[in-house]
């Protein structure tokens, strides 16, 4: 946060700028500012899908080549408030304003993620150096997940045994959209099989994404993971940002899968169109769970839309915290 700025005047600040969904679109500021009339449990809730940006964290090569690489091919003006924003993050946020924001929404846990475009980028947006350390310093609110590059075959593969091994990841994060690999292709098959062994889970990426110029939409479509689900049956996969515009679908996929999930995040703005029902009719409210994509949007933000949605109590609570406690091992 910069000097002489309150929280409130940076939160309007940064989503004046445009602020860009890592994972979905751009969310106004409105959306972002607003907090919740009433806090959810305490720490109970866990939310599977935050990205830790801010001075503790970093961007190879360095923070102006890796923003104009992945960003470059937008409009100026736009790329210039995407510019904006990504150095406010990496120059003036903390891990203690995470921590902060995560204990003013009741957020007690977060799964915090890097991303690995190499082949396509040369860029690692946080690396998984860097959510190790973070974890490491705070174990009792983050679990540190691993990104690698699929396109870069053994060295994806050894690179992620590397992270879960000796950095202490706990999870293996992709983009197919941004990173641009299919990911029902039996190339990568060496990449499940060791995330299988490792007992991981891997989160995906399951929408469109518009935040990089040139991202593939169908790479990010649902059921490119179904061949994988069907061979490997104890890999644990969870289905980020809700399948939009896929939605329904990522409830087939749910439903039909024990070891298949799904995450709400990114869009909250869009509960109304989520199948909800079907869910709870199908009994596949185990398999939904909790996620913000922080800081795009806010864990306030995702909260408020949720509560919003009036969901029974019971279902409301397995997607806030038990679900996720269940699918991480937490205790």
């Amino acid at each position: 946060m910069e000097k002489g700025m309150n929280r409130r005047e940076f939160l309007k600040t940064t989503a004046a700028t445009g602020v860009i969904l890592l994972g979905g679109d751009f969310l106004q500021g409105a959306s972002m500012a607003q907090g919740v009339e009433k806090k959810p449990e305490v720490n109970m809730i866990v939310d599977v899908h935050v990205h830790p940006l801010c001075k503790e964290a970093h961007v190879t090569p360095n923070l102006e080549e890796g923003i104009q690489r992945m960003f470059g091919k937008h409009e100026p003006k736009r790329r210039e408030r995407i510019k904006a924003m990504f150095t406010r993050q990496f120059t003036h946020r903390t891990v203690e304003d995470i921590i902060r924001d995560m204990n003013e929404a009741g957020v007690g846990k977060a799964c915090i993620v890097p991303m690995d475009v190499t082949s396509h980028y040369g860029v690692e947006l946080v690396t998984n150096e860097d959510v190790s350390r973070i974890a490491s310093a705070h174990p009792d609110r983050f679990i540190p997940f691993a990104s690698v590059d699929p396109s870069m075959g053994k060295a994806a593969v050894e690179k992620l045994v590397h992270a879960v091994k000796n950095l202490k990841c706990r999870g293996l994060k992709l983009v197919p959209p941004v990173q641009h690999f299919d990911f029902s292709d039996p190339k990568h098959y060496p990449l499940w099989e060791a995330a299988l062994e490792l007992d991981i889970p891997v989160w995906t990426h399951t929408a469109h994404q518009r935040g990089n110029p040139d991202s593939d939409a169908r790479l990010g479509h649902p059921m490119l993971v179904e061949p994988v689900a069907l061979r490997y049956r104890k890999l644990r996969i969870i289905l980020g940002h809700l399948g939009f515009p896929w939605q329904w679908e990522v409830w087939s996929l749910v439903i039909r899968h024990p070891n298949v999930y799904m995450d709400i995040s990114a869009y909250p703005n869009l509960y109304n169109h989520l199948p909800w029902d079907a869910y709870s009719k199908y009994g596949a409210e185990e398999k939904v769970l909790f996620a913000s994509d922080y800081p795009f949007p806010g864990f306030k933000a995702t909260l408020k839309a949720l509560k919003e949605v009036k969901l029974p109590s019971d279902f409301e609570k397995k997607i806030l915290f038990e679900n996720a406690m269940k699918l991480l091992r937490l205790s």
